[in-house]
């Protein structure tokens, strides 16, 4: 249940953490200004401003001339219509009733691309709930239609709430998450629906929010761009972080404009945990993996996601191994630095037809060459992500072990540890020591990575070792715990070996530690947790999700229940 004693927020003065109405102007006048290209989102604020309204018309009868297209045209269609129903031509309203009982767009294959299809089906019916099958291009009535929508949603908002995401934390894939819920969030006439899509959208804001570090998202992702992979603020989501968590909006991406024409907003204890940094933390969470057709008897792998979040870096993973193909990024470690480029990972880079078979439904034998068009980096040996069935992960805050034991089979030996930007520079005190510590400052970051084996430097941005057999140890510490000089000088002892499922080292002080594989440090001895910080608490299976400032700015807590009983429309507490 999603419990909040309204009145509090409203004389509250945390309530002017919220987005405000001169933000939601600001950004809607730079999206009609600045957003080029015929774009629902952007149709919709033009034609709500007022602005250049006879060309967002022009632009109208190009987005629904064509007989064909997807849940991404959906979704933006559905939010057209509905944040301009009470100022748009009835003509139009006529042709976009037309479109929906002859265009028959592509549903998808995945998670996200299932919440655009069923979300914007459900939002429709609800505008034109009498008609019968023959208006609809699925050939099914309104009703019929309503009660398979809604049902998918309950579906995916209890398997998300009680065992996580399986496209989880995708700095692409998240920003087209967020912006249906937004709208289901907002203009649902079913009100269970709609506030349970409020729910699942403000758990979805916190997961990220958790982490976010100076505006770059930290941590494993599933699917990720090869932009975003090297540039963690690269991400479409970072529109929307910058929304919700800040206070003006520079990386502007036109479906912006549903969320400022809309009601929702993101509560101040969200924003709060997008900054509480003060205090460094561990974040456990539990995912889960894309479900599997062929080839392993594993259907949906268990994803264990470990985060150690400090002011000035956050070493983030999973547990290795591939749960997601093509666009995994298994582990990261991610500066507070605002250098453009501020991520340090390594990368086996893995593929096969057999690898790509177990994941999709398509003949094994052209998937290569289909996958390879489409993603055109996925065979390519330079490449800047994907998962590996050959790499082990282990974490232990700040120090991270990633083994590789890489077949003959594979089509490529080689590991490389993708260096963040400006390491060139002499500022940096870069020093490359083959099988020994290379150490650097990175602003106020000091990092340690030792490679197992010997390697070359590629054109200043990676190591490259050759031995399929290998591993990349990497610790960090600030100078505010510490200097460079005594960094440097503590970094001896740390020599890890690996015993069974853990890692054996002696820490600075000449304490035995060992070192868990990822997916076994995330268990308490009597709980799973499916969330486990200061700032986000839930039990796997429980649908039960607390989140909480962790102790600053007030220590308030926002309970979300996810058991249908529980819900009441508009009713959610928070704590002092």
């Amino acid at each position: 249940m999603k419990r909040l004693i309204l009145l509090l927020l409203l004389w509250s003065p945390l309530a002017a953490f919220g987005q405000s109405d001169s933000l939601k102007s600001v950004v809607l006048h730079q999206i009609v200004t600045k957003a080029s290209g015929p774009n629902f989102a952007v149709v919709a604020a033009k034609i709500r401003l007022g602005v250049d309204v006879d060309f967002a018309y022009r632009q109208l009868d190009t987005l629904l001339a064509r007989p064909y297209g997807d849940m991404f045209w959906m979704y933006g269609c559905a939010g057209l219509y509905l944040s301009t129903q009470d100022i748009l031509r009835a003509d139009y309203k006529k042709k976009i009733r037309e479109c929906w009982k002859h265009f028959t767009p592509y549903r998808g294959d995945t998670e996200n691309h299932f919440l655009m299809y069923y979300g914007s089906l459900l939002l429709m019916s609800e505008v034109w709930p009498e008609l019968d099958g023959s208006e609809w291009f699925t050939g099914q009535s309104s009703a019929e239609i309503h009660a398979q929508a809604k049902d998918f949603l309950d579906h995916f908002i209890d398997e998300t709430s009680r065992f996580g995401q399986s496209e989880y934390n995708s700095p692409r894939y998240d920003y087209y998450y967020v912006t249906p819920l937004v709208l289901l969030s907002q203009f649902a006439s079913d009100s269970t629906i709609r506030t349970r899509c409020s729910m699942i959208l403000d758990l979805f804001i916190a997961d990220y929010a958790v982490e976010y570090l100076n505006g770059a998202y930290c941590g494993a992702h599933s699917r990720v761009s090869d932009q975003a992979a090297v540039d963690p603020r690269a991400g479409e989501v970072t529109a929307y972080g910058q929304y919700f968590f800040e206070d003006s909006v520079k990386f502007l991406e036109p479906d912006l404009a549903f969320a400022a024409l809309g009601k929702y907003q993101c509560p101040y204890v969200i924003r709060a945990i997008a900054h509480a940094r003060g205090t460094s933390f561990v974040n456990i969470e539990t995912k889960r993996g894309r479900p599997t057709l062929r080839g392993t008897d594993v259907r949906q792998a268990t994803v264990r996601k470990y985060d150690y979040m400090t002011k000035d870096y956050c070493l983030g993973s999973m547990q290795g191994g591939l749960v997601q193909p093509i666009q995994q990024q298994s582990w990261s470690l991610v500066f507070a630095s605002y250098h453009a480029k501020n991520i340090l990972f390594s990368l086996h880079p893995n593929f096969s037809a057999d690898e790509l078979a177990e994941f999709f439904p398509e003949e094994p034998s052209f998937m290569l060459e289909r996958i390879g068009g489409v993603k055109q980096g996925y065979p390519n040996e330079n490449k800047w992500v994907g998962g590996s069935p050959y790499e082990r992960i282990y974490q232990n805050k700040n120090l991270l072990v990633a083994l590789y034991d890489i077949p003959d089979s594979a089509k490529y030996h080689h590991v490389d540890v993708h260096l963040p930007s400006g390491m060139q520079d002499p500022k940096f005190g870069y020093e490359l020591a083959p099988t020994d510590w290379t150490t650097f400052q990175y602003d106020s970051a000091l990092v340690g990575v030792r490679l197992m084996t010997d390697y070359n430097v590629i054109d200043g941005e990676r190591l490259r070792t050759s031995a399929g057999r290998t591993a990349c140890w990497v610790i960090c510490s600030s100078l505010r715990e510490t200097t460079r000089e005594k960094f440097n000088a503590l970094l001896k002892p740390l020599q890890p070996v690996v015993y069974g499922d853990s890692i054996a080292y002696l820490d600075w002080n000449g304490n035995g530690v060992r070192c868990k594989r990822t997916d076994a440090v995330n268990y308490q001895p009597k709980e799973e947790w499916l969330y486990n910080s200061s700032f986000i608490k839930s039990g796997r299976g429980s649908g039960l999700i607390d989140l909480s400032t962790g102790g600053s700015m007030g220590g308030e807590t926002l309970e979300l229940d996810f058991n249908v009983n529980n819900i009441r429309e508009g009713s959610y507490t928070m704590r002092h």
